[in-house]
């Protein structure tokens, strides 16, 4: 049975009642890899198909409004004039931290999903699969 401060800060999200609600959050990555080696049909997968278990199942869950994530690529191969770059990337980002629109991620408990099931009513995105379709299209 979950404790209450748990129950406050996981499944509230549902009613809007969960922990970090109006709050923001962001990820910033590193990867040593090349962006195209993080695309859809790169080596390694879309960046936001690895990201979204901590981008959804960890920050948006308890109420978060996600950010869109900060991606350094080929970090092993850094040099000076490409940390300073990234540097003002960065500062970029944190200044405009409340103007970025939050992913668009579905709500649990707001008539995206059939109860109690949790899958995606089979009207929205029909024919498709994957993580995407947790993503409000409109």
């Amino acid at each position: 049975m979950a404790s209450a401060s748990t129950a406050t800060a996981t499944g509230g999200i549902a009613t809007g009642k969960a922990l970090f609600v109006g709050k923001r959050a962001m990820l910033i990555v590193t990867a040593g890899g090349w962006a195209e080696h993080y695309s859809p049909r790169g080596s390694n997968g879309p960046i936001d198909d690895i990201l979204f278990p901590i981008q959804h199942g960890m920050l948006f869950y308890p109420g978060f409004e996600v950010l869109p994530p900060l991606v350094f690529y080929r970090t092993d191969k850094t040099d000076a004039g490409q940390f300073a770059d990234q540097c003002a990337a960065l500062a970029e980002r944190l200044d405009t931290l409340w103007q970025t629109e939050p992913i668009p991620f579905r709500r649990q408990n707001h008539g995206d999903y059939l109860i109690p099931s949790l899958t995606l009513r089979p009207e929205l995105a029909p024919g498709q699969s994957g993580l995407a379709v947790h993503l409000r299209s409109e």
